[in-house]
């Protein structure tokens, strides 16, 4: 290797890994390997991909093309938004047409992440605008599946109708509703995707399907059952390259007892006359994902008074979320180097803190509720619910814990939270965080944690008592 090239990845996180990608492109693709010495821009942030990523540096060797792609995309630097995405889909799906739709969806996405990670490790674009395009992604998916699925089962049994105001037939329509991380914008490299499937009425299908094979109607409930199992089989298939991502429905309500799609008036029943206060939790973060964003609107419309209720008291919502916390505390299986997600002082302090003051004040202060952590922490601290230091420090925390989150998952495409606890692995996480030393990364951390673990005793001790 020349010296030019030795030079430009000495000050790589991890050099070793940058030498043993550019060895294994020379070696398996000669060509590709010198036209990328030649772009000097290009092999910069391809080499420092590498030293970040074993995971990309196998996709660009299995697929160089994705050099040039990765050369026009990594120029821009506004957020990729769901539409431009879907187009985006579209075309892949042109060009790779002799591959089935998960492993298309599993190796977009793969594709796509080589350019999210680039801005991310760069700092070229915040914590809050790299999750909001990852969910993005999420949502492109999941808009092209669910298309998909439709195609598939109108064909097999007709268009599903229900009655309109009039009691005239008129098509019934289907929502995929986005949950947790995904539900607020906040999706990381390697989360699962919680997911509420809704759709907007009872009736029957047309019969027949579209191919004319005469097959007998089925009702609005089958059809939209089977349409969910059919996308969380696209998305969400363990074929020989894996899903796209792991589909999670058990919030749904009745969890895995329940049906797999709700009717939106089933679901408004559920939500009003048995729904646990975890679950109610669990729909501050929710929005439409994927097909009518008018079925979620009528939802959310009648259940948002249910979820920021002003029948009870703010001691009474801290409680609920506390006992919420411990609940999954106890169920948490012990591993080994702190957990950055469940650890004390993690993000999911930080993230239940946000919830828990929401539910507290939100249900007089509309303007409190907001699913985006970030953003609703800046309102809580707006209307004096943690002071101005303490909104610093949480998110101070939350940008370290969630790109520390990104650096460990995006090794291998593992989702894993623990930092690592064996001297070369903490001290090359440390030089990926870009941090001086090993000592100030952990010190920082300690200290980031520390303070996030002081405001959540100071919300949540007058509960803490013992029972």
């Amino acid at each position: 290797m020349d010296e030019r090239i030795e030079k430009l990845i000495s000050d790589l996180p991890d050099p070793a890994g940058a030498r043993r990608f550019l060895d294994a492109l020379a070696e398996k693709h000669l060509a590709a390997s010198q036209k990328l010495r030649k772009n000097a821009p290009l092999l910069s942030d391809t080499a420092t991909i590498a030293s970040f990523s074993p995971l990309l540096a196998t996709t660009l060797l299995q697929n160089p093309d994705y050099l040039w792609w990765l050369d026009r995309e990594r120029k821009h630097s506004a957020v990729t938004q769901k539409d431009d995405l879907v187009e985006s889909l579209a075309r892949f799906s042109l060009t790779h047409s002799q591959l089935d739709a998960p492993v298309l969806f599993a190796r977009f996405r793969r594709r796509e992440l080589l350019r999210i990670y680039l801005r991310d490790i760069r700092r070229l674009a915040t914590i809050a605008e790299i999750t909001e395009e990852l969910s993005n992604l999420a949502d492109a998916i999941l808009e092209t599946a669910l298309k998909l699925g439709r195609r598939e089962m109108d064909n097999r049994y007709g268009l599903p109708q229900q009655l309109d105001e009039k009691q005239r037939a008129a098509p019934a329509e289907f929502a995929i509703v986005a949950l947790g991380k995904l539900g607020s914008r906040e999706l990381n490299y390697s989360s699962d995707i919680d997911l509420l499937f809704l759709y907007s009425g009872e009736g029957s299908t047309a019969g027949g399907g579209v191919s004319g094979d005469g097959s007998d109607p089925i009702t609005n409930r089958e059809y939209f059952i089977k349409l969910g199992q059919y996308i969380t089989k696209l998305v969400g298939s363990h074929g020989g390259e894996g899903g796209a991502y792991r589909v999670d429905l058990r919030l749904r309500p009745h969890g895995t007892m329940g049906p797999l799609a709700m009717s939106v008036a089933d679901a408004v029943r559920y939500y009003q006359n048995e729904a646990r206060a975890w679950e109610r939790q669990v729909l501050i973060r929710s929005r439409t994902a994927a097909g009518d964003p008018r079925l979620f609107k009528t939802f959310f419309r009648v259940v948002e008074d249910l979820v920021f209720s002003t029948n009870q008291s703010p001691e009474g919502s801290l409680e609920n979320v506390r006992r919420s916390k411990a609940l999954i505390d106890h169920g948490r299986p012990l591993r080994a180097g702190y957990d950055v997600k469940l650890g004390a002082g993690g993000i999911r302090e930080i993230e239940f803190l946000s919830q828990a003051l929401q539910l507290a004040y939100g249900g007089h202060d509309k303007w409190l509720r907001n699913p985006h952590t970030l953003i609703s922490l800046s309102r809580l601290a707006d209307r004096g619910h943690i002071s101005k230091s303490e909104l610093a420090e949480l998110s101070a925390a939350y940008e370290v814990l969630r790109r520390t989150e990104h650096v460990l998952q995006m090794e291998n495409g593992l989702q894993t939270h623990s930092v690592p606890d064996q001297g070369q692995k903490r001290s090359l996480l440390a030089r990926r965080m870009e941090f001086l030393g090993t000592a100030d990364y952990y010190d920082t951390l300690d200290a980031l944690t520390g303070a996030v673990s002081r405001t959540f005793t100071r919300i949540f001790h007058p509960l803490a008592a013992p029972e």
